[in-house]
């Protein structure tokens, strides 16, 4: 796992991208959690989401821009979010739809759950349908 600021980011075994975010994501973060994201994705031929929004604080729109911009680049093929609140749903379901927007296709769905080991089970069964 790599740190940025109070966030982590990396891969769990070959297809995992886990990113936990803590508290407000600055714009000098989420470029950095950008190429880290960038560089996973070229090394892997198909990718699954992970995401821990339990303590997230803000994403701003220009925050939201720029990590909407490179999940459209990655290859996606399920997002499990975990822990996030009401707010932190809204603000990643923003960031998502835009990303889905300008990516002009859904082979990324997302999916919501309350404990990390629901959020696994959901990218477990979309891996074993492929």
């Amino acid at each position: 796992m790599e740190q940025v600021g109070s966030h982590e980011t990396g891969l769990d075994g070959p297809d995992v991208l886990i990113l936990r975010l803590k508290g407000a994501v600055s714009l000098s973060e989420v470029r950095r959690i950008n190429e880290l994201h960038l560089k996973y994705g070229r090394e892997a031929e198909r990718l699954f989401y992970l995401v821990d929004l339990s303590e997230l604080e803000n994403l701003e729109p220009q925050v939201r821009r720029e990590a909407s911009e490179v999940i459209q680049n990655l290859p996606l093929h399920g997002t499990a979010i975990y822990g996030a609140t009401l707010k932190a749903k809204v603000l990643a379901k923003l960031m998502l739809t835009a990303a889905r927007i300008m990516r002009g296709r859904d082979g990324n769905p997302v999916s919501f759950h309350d404990l990390e080991s629901e959020a696994r089970d959901w990218i477990n069964e979309r891996r074993r349908l492929g």
